[in-house]
């Protein structure tokens, strides 16, 4: 009696859609991700546009308003600053601000006759109720021209320092003005000076150095009553 031979299974049959082996594997997969890239959408392309021509016409006129603006209104850089106010300048006449008193004594006389006008003890003088600024015209602008030096006494208090010229610092309305601010300052009730009492001081006395107290009265004793 013959042996029984098992019979061998025949081969299963391929399922649809199944992967069988390696290679039809990965064209399986190349299938379906080529299906999922198809569905994505490209990526729009930024910044290549060519810009509208109405654009830059937009500009160029605008650009030509605003140049019109400023040229038309934003006034001129020339050295005539106020044609109006100071006419004389469109001549070419030199004009000089106003001198003020107060300011120019806060510059040249404060720093020792103080903003008070009452020096310093023992050793400016006071300038309130000073004789020799308020008694006449003549000593303080003699004394302010050429300077002082020496003993002088003010308001019964002696003082000896050294008071500096200011003849070629300060023009004659310059020292009008601030010798007019200190006799009607802190009190003081004398009349005003003007450039042209300080000009002939000026011219009289040229050249001369500092004056001393006892030159200062005696001209002021020979000054006609």
């Amino acid at each position: 009696m013959t042996p029984h031979t098992p019979k061998s299974k025949p081969p299963a049959p391929k399922q649809r859609g199944a992967f069988v082996d390696e290679a039809s594997d990965a064209v399986d997969v190349q299938r379906i991700h080529m299906n999922i890239v198809g569905r994505e959408k490209m990526e729009p392309d930024e910044g290549f546009e060519t810009t509208p021509w109405w654009v830059w016409s937009a500009s160029v006129v605008l650009l030509f308003a605003m140049g019109f603006y400023l040229g038309r209104y934003s006034g001129s850089f020339s050295a005539v600053a106020h044609e109006v106010e100071q006419p004389q300048a469109a001549l070419g006449v030199q004009t000089r601000p106003e001198a003020k008193g107060d300011l120019l004594y806060a510059g040249v006389c404060q720093p020792c006759h103080q903003s008070s006008g009452m020096g310093l003890a023992g050793q400016y003088p006071p300038l309130a109720g000073s004789e020799w600024l308020l008694q006449d015209k003549e000593t303080p602008i003699r004394i302010l021209l050429h300077g002082l030096q020496g003993e002088i006494t003010v308001k019964g208090n002696v003082y000896n320092n050294r008071m500096p010229p200011f003849q070629d610092k300060l023009a004659n309305d310059e020292i009008a003005a601030v010798l007019t601010h200190a006799r009607s300052s802190w009190g003081n009730r004398a009349g005003a000076i003007s450039a042209a009492d300080v000009d002939s001081l000026r011219s009289d006395a040229a050249g001369r150095g500092p004056w001393s107290a006892g030159e200062l009265e005696a001209l002021r004793k020979k000054k006609p009553s």
